[in-house]
């Protein structure tokens, strides 16, 4: 009967373990899905911050800050047409990883804009910025 009752405590113990440890888990998976929500709100009342002040957005304030340099933005509309005009396999690629081929497509612009802009003998520092 020793070992039963033995048996039984151990096997109490163990699922009081698991149920706190689940429970644990819930409050953990609340608590990050809150902050999330946070850190998305606050990133919407920055960015509408920065546009009632006129300054750059917050993940370019970064780079730039907001002294007397200008930035001059460019967002590629039609990305996809413009990889299918490179090759005839980008249509493949872009269903199953339209991300690489968005990267690749950005930076051969990044380089074209780059050689266009110094054959013109124009100074510039051109870089890719992810927006969210």
């Amino acid at each position: 009967m020793d070992g039963v009752g033995f048996v039984d405590s151990v096997v109490i113990v163990g699922l009081v373990l698991v149920v706190v440890g689940l429970v644990v888990l819930v409050l953990a998976v609340r608590e990050v899905r809150r902050l999330r929500a946070d850190v998305v709100a606050l990133e919407e009342r920055a960015g509408e911050l920065a546009g009632e002040l006129g300054a750059l957005p917050p993940e370019l304030s970064r780079s730039f800050g907001t002294g007397a340099r200008h930035l001059i933005s460019v967002e590629i509309l039609n990305l996809f047409e413009l990889a299918h005009k490179e090759s005839v396999l980008t249509r493949p690629f872009t269903a199953l990883t339209p991300r690489l081929l968005r990267d690749v497509v950005h930076r051969r612009i990044v380089g074209r804009v780059r050689q266009s802009l110094d054959e013109q003998g124009v100074r510039a520092d051109v870089r890719l910025h992810r927006a969210r």
